[in-house]
């Protein structure tokens, strides 16, 4: 029986976990849902914010960032990209089953909002949630945010205002997203009332190249 590593995790590594489990991170199991690794990936242009994602985890990794690029025959464009995979590591268990559920019928893991993520969201977790998803939504006209949760059930969605509104006071909207007229979820909204606090929640914890993403309160970005 082959054994894996188990290495505590400090709370930035589990802070990562949570806030980019919420966002563009993953983690993969080849044994549905017995054993877990992570893995980051994104565009070649937030490189600096890739390699930060790695130095938080790279106790848990045996190998440096990769470059690649891959050709797509439909756009004619080059996809260029950094991306890490940690080791299959036994601490990563708790966020595998935090975060995804085995479907019964096609046997595939299926990622949702943890049941009680408000045990887990602190602001620094919400700060890499946002960096991962979050955008201004009119540069130059207001400083509404957004991040976008439509790849999660809209009760995973009702779960993230809640602990949001529970924890830090800040009420959002639930706003449908439609590609081509068909529905296809729903994303968070931080409209003007609420962008302040949730702006000072996060700033703290934002990465530079990423502060682009979060309102100056002038209508601008940081």
């Amino acid at each position: 029986m082959k054994h894996y590593k188990t290495m505590k995790l400090n709370q930035q590594q589990q802070d990562l976990l949570i806030g980019t489990l919420l966002g563009d991170g993953n983690l993969q199991s080849e044994t549905k849902g017995r054993t877990w690794r992570y893995r980051a990936l994104h565009q070649a242009e937030h490189k600096e914010y890739l390699l930060h994602k790695y130095d938080v985890v790279k106790t848990l990794c045996s190998s440096p960032p990769i470059y690649d690029e891959i050709f797509d025959q439909r756009s004619q464009k080059t996809d260029k990209r950094w991306y890490f995979n940690t080791q299959v590591n036994e601490s990563l268990r708790l966020y595998g089953n935090l975060f995804y559920t085995l479907d019964p019928k096609t046997f595939l893991l299926v990622k949702d909002v943890p049941e009680k993520i408000e045990l887990f969201l602190t602001p620094k977790a919400v700060a890499y949630w946002y960096m991962d998803d979050g955008a201004l939504k009119w540069l130059g006209k207001s400083n509404a945010m957004r991040i976008s949760t439509e790849s999660f059930s809209e009760e995973g969605v009702n779960r993230l205002q809640k602990a949001l509104k529970k924890l830090y006071g800040i009420e959002t909207n639930k706003v449908r997203k439609t590609n081509q007229n068909v529905f296809i979820g729903y994303r968070i909204g931080i409209n003007e009332q609420n962008s302040a606090n949730f702006r000072e929640l996060i700033k703290p914890h934002l990465i530079d190249c990423m502060k682009y993403k979060v309102s100056d309160g002038n209508k601008g970005h940081l």
